[in-house]
């Protein structure tokens, strides 16, 4: 390999490329942080640049960038396969052994382009990354693709937007996954019963949607759990010993999830150090089967938001809730109790609705201990 003063020496007489002049490795790094269309296009600065996107070792695909450029207001085939044929030569000709990341960001909505958009999946994940992210603007119309435990055995990192996942994601975490730690799904189709994982250390679900059935987290080794707005019937439960579990943060299923599962979440959250809830009602809290699970005897610090009402339904399409002041205090007071050695508490918008001003000041007084 030439060193880099001779390549210095071989270039331009002024010697003032100093970019070009460091090696490859480092080139190849400064190059993972472009997107690779980017990447690409630095061959034409010098015969230096030329190629050294082949072996980065991170593939970045933006389609909603080739959508606004080639399609305009309107599908256009003949510009399509223009952005088509770069995106296959990319991933034809790139030829790093595995890759950090491969990442695949799409925007557009013509199912006939469905079929095309898999093959480039299935061909960036058999380069084997460590970090993936499928993102499809358009959820419920993207499946995602059988990966097969061959090319995810080095998968850490997952994200997915917006993707419909069946029972074939379920065993793929089994089992195709072995050293996943971080997991993201946000605003996808869960049509599956289990997220099984003893690696999977963070977990977050965004406002998914999915069955009646309900969903069950087995994952033991699990630190970090966020649960928004998850639109399943039933709700969701913890399998199994959480004892790593530290930060949680819960907002609570939509109006058709059961209140079973609400107070059986809650309750799992007994290992917790930090704990958010986000619209949880004074009635999970203040439900019996509370008292089956144990006392929060690790929760240090504890926020709340718009929690505590009563009662929540429907008027005109728009969540309304209704609240007792002596429900909401013996709720607050009841898992304040369960929690003996908190530090921090903070309250926003629980008690916005209550008439009385001395009753509001009395709380602002208590939003931290």
């Amino acid at each position: 390999m030439e060193t880099a003063a001779k390549r210095v020496r071989a270039g331009d007489p002024t010697n003032n490329d100093r970019l070009s002049a460091l090696p490859d490795d480092l080139l190849r790094h400064v190059l993972a942080f472009l997107p690779s269309r980017r990447a690409v296009q630095t061959g034409v600065l010098s015969k230096r640049w030329t190629g050294l996107w082949r072996s980065v070792r991170r593939i970045d695909i933006k389609i909603d960038d080739v959508n606004s450029r080639y399609y305009g207001s309107s599908y256009s085939k003949e510009k399509w396969e223009k952005a088509e044929n770069f995106i296959n030569n990319l991933l034809t000709f790139h030829d790093a052994p595995t890759l950090d990341a491969f990442r695949i960001v799409i925007g557009s909505n013509h199912e006939d382009l469905l079929p095309t958009i898999n093959r480039w999946v299935c061909r960036g994940i058999k380069y084997r990354p460590a970090d993936v992210e499928i993102g499809y603007y358009f959820h419920g119309v993207y499946k995602l693709p059988h990966l097969g435990s061959a090319s995810t055995a080095l998968l850490k990192k997952l994200y997915l937007f917006g993707v419909y996942l069946d029972d074939h994601f379920e065993k793929q975490l089994r089992s195709g996954c072995p050293v996943l730690e971080d997991l993201t799904l946000q605003e996808c189709w869960t049509y599956f019963r289990d997220i099984h994982s003893s690696t999977l250390r963070k977990l977050v679900l965004r406002e998914c949607y999915g069955s009646s059935e309900m969903l069950v987290i087995r994952a033991p080794a699990l630190v970090s759990l966020t649960i928004f707005t998850l639109y399943r019937k039933i709700g969701v439960t913890l399998d199994g010993p959480m004892n790593h579990l530290v930060n949680a943060s819960i907002c609570p299923f939509d109006g058709r999830s059961s209140n079973p599962s609400r107070v059986s979440l809650l309750g799992s959250m007994f290992n917790v150090t930090n704990l958010e809830l986000i619209c949880l009602s004074a009635e999970v809290m203040l439900d019996k089967e509370l008292d089956k699970y144990p006392s929060f005897t690790n929760l240090k610090t504890l926020s709340m938001t718009s929690c505590l009402d009563t009662k929540t339904f429907l008027v005109d399409g728009r969540l309304g809730s209704s609240c007792d002041p002596h429900e909401k205090f013996n709720a607050l007071a009841r898992l304040l109790h369960k929690a003996p050695n908190l530090e921090r508490l903070t309250l926003e918008n629980c008690w916005v609705q209550l008439a009385p001003k001395t009753e509001v000041m009395k709380i602002q007084m208590m939003q931290r201990i």
